[in-house]
This record gives C-alpha cells, sequence and structure tokens, in this order.
C-alpha cells in the first residue's frame, strides 16, 4: 500500500489483472524481494494503454532501476523502435543491462550509466515520449530540460508524483522526505499553473503526471 488509496482498491485493481508474462513476473518478484522499487502494477497497466493510444517510436526512460519498465514498454508496444533508459546506480546498470540482453533487447533499448540531469544536458535526440522516474527530489530540473527533448506532440509522464500520499497529506510527511515532498509540491504547482501545457495527475499506483504542450 502506498498511501495514495485505499488497501482495497488496490487490492480489487490487481485482482483485475491478467499475469500474462511470467518472464516479467519473474523480474517483479526479484524487485520485491529485494526492495528494488518499480513501477506499480496498476500503473504498469495504465501506461500500457496509453502507449497504445500514443504509439510512440523514440521513448526516454529516466531511471531505469532494474530495466522493467523498459522491457515491458518494449514488449507491450510494436511502435517502439528504440528506448533509451539511464540510470545513475552502477549495481542497478548491470542489472538492468542483463535483463535487457536475456530478454533480447538490446537492438531496442539503450541504457546508459549516468546521472538523469547530465544525459538531458548532453543529449541532441528528441523523443516522442519521456518517462521521469528517477530522484524525486529532482523532478523540476529534469522537466526543465526534459520539454526541451520532447517531440511535438510528445508526452512526458513522470511517476510516484503523490509520493506514497506525502505530496496531500503533511501528516504522512516523514521528517527525512521534508525537502523531497516540497520540492515535488512546486513542481506540481507550477505545472498545474503554467498556461503553455495541459496537465493531469492521476492517482493511481503512487501518483503519476501527463503533461503535454498545448501547442504540441
Amino acid at each position: 500500500m502506498v498511501n495514495v488509496n485505499y488497501d482495497f482498491i488496490e487490492d480489487y485493481i490487481r485482482s483485475l489483472i491478467v499475469k500474462k508474462d511470467e518472464d516479467l513476473e519473474v523480474l517483479r518478484k526479484y524487485a520485491e524481494e529485494n526492495h528494488v522499487p518499480i513501477i506499480e502494477e496498476e500503473s504498469e497497466e495504465f501506461l500500457k494503454f496509453l502507449l497504445k493510444l500514443i504509439e510512440p517510436k523514440k521513448v526516454l526512460e529516466l531511471g531505469s532501476a532494474i530495466g522493467y519498465s523498459a522491457i515491458s514498454f518494449v514488449k507491450n508496444q510494436n511502435a517502439i523502435e528504440n528506448l533509451v533508459t539511464v540510470e545513475i546506480s552502477e549495481k542497478m546498470y548491470k542489472l538492468a543491462k542483463k535483463n535487457i540482453e536475456d530478454f533480447g533487447f538490446q537492438d531496442k533499448i539503450n541504457i546508459y550509466l549516468e546521472d538523469a540531469y547530465v544525459f538531458l544536458q548532453k543529449t541532441l535526440d528528441k523523443f516522442d515520449l519521456i518517462f521521469i522516474d528517477a530522484a524525486k527530489g529532482q523532478y523540476e530540473n529534469y522537466f526543465s530540460l526534459a520539454i526541451e527533448k520532447l517531440n511535438p506532440r510528445g508526452v512526458i509522464i513522470c511517476d510516484n508524483v503523490l509520493f506514497k500520499g506525502m505530496i496531500a497529506n503533511d501528516d504522512l510527511v516523514k521528517k527525512r522526505k521534508i525537502t523531497i515532498v516540497r520540492r515535488l509540491r512546486s513542481f506540481l504547482e507550477k505545472i498545474e499553473s503554467d498556461k503553455r501545457f495541459t496537465s493531469s495527475i492521476v492517482p493511481i499506483g503512487d501518483g503519476i503526471l501527463l503533461v503535454r504542450r498545448d501547442n504540441g
């Protein structure tokens, strides 16, 4: 439970999800057993639906972890020609790289051992979809660069924006998370009030923010 929805709501939604891929389930079980944060099951289902609508050819992911999301995206959307994923942890990078190779996606998924902000500063590529799932306290900094790397009509998706419910409820805020919560709240307020963008916060999983340019 991530304190965004009631337990019984999450349990019910997850009970409806048909486990169609045993190999991905093995990765999810590994993540759970080793306390590696990956995309929530219901969020994954929602994003799979969005991918079918958007049909992106080039995707950028900030925050690879063990490579679960990147692999899931490519497995479930044939339109993706290239997915670039960036991971700052060498341990996670090595695990993700191996998992990508084990799934046979090394020709479609390119993984970089790099700080996400530094990568955004350096890359000259443009993307149809950018998935931000790296350091939560840096979302505003990532977004400020990512929006310049987005193709017309492209979409930016930020995961975990409700941050275990702490964004919406001061009583849930842990002392060591105060700075992250403050920065995330500031980021969300700026995006929601910026007339250049159409945006929506979806209270599913740990909270998903969808953003696109109004003139895109």
